[in-house]
């Protein structure tokens, strides 16, 4: 709850304090990211959260289209061993700009996830390939400079070397914060 507090928070002051300057919206941005992620599977009772860091980056055709990639991983989700998550992303991006400096968007596209334990009783790894959806909102700091709001669920069918038959689901939810630099 802590870091809801803060997002919401952090939100509120710059919604109010930031003077409208012009987004340079067309062309490359790249910016890092702080986000809580939940994960859940679908044989189980597990129902997780962890904090993840990541990176993500892309391309604006023009003031409505662009491409967008993110890479992001997470500290353990269970506090009794070492169990993580890793993901890419990529996939097209839907833009409508409300304002000068507000800016909301929606993507839906691929993402390639490795959950893993590297901890002494358990060594396992699954990775799994499927959808993604986001939506959130720029908003516009200075004329290259811009703070995220974002919201992304995905769904994955992992594989495991160890296992043939491993039938589980991951549905992974994320929402966090992010500053990126429009170039």
């Amino acid at each position: 709850m802590k870091f809801n507090s803060l997002l919401t928070a952090g939100m509120l002051l710059v919604t109010v304090t930031t003077p409208a300057f012009a987004a340079k919206d067309l062309g490359f941005y790249l910016g890092g990211q702080v986000n809580n992620t939940a994960i859940e599977d679908n044989i189980g009772n597990f129902d997780e959260s962890a904090v993840g860091l990541g990176v993500y980056g892309g391309y604006n055709f023009n003031d409505s289209f662009g491409i967008e990639a993110s890479i992001f991983a997470t500290d353990s989700f269970v506090d009794e061993m070492d169990f993580r998550m890793a993901a890419m992303t990529i996939s097209p991006v839907i833009r409508h700009a409300f304002t000068d400096n507000i800016t909301a968007y929606l993507k839906a596209g691929l993402v390639v996830n490795r959950t893993y334990s590297n901890d002494d009783d358990v060594d396992e790894s699954y990775e799994g390939t499927g959808w993604l959806f986001g939506a959130g909102v720029d908003v516009t700091l200075t004329e290259s400079l811009a703070l995220r709001v974002f919201y992304e669920a995905s769904e994955t069918d992992p594989e495991s070397d160890e296992r043939d038959n491993y039938f589980a689901d991951i549905s992974l939810k994320q929402y966090g914060i992010g500053l990126h630099y429009r170039f």
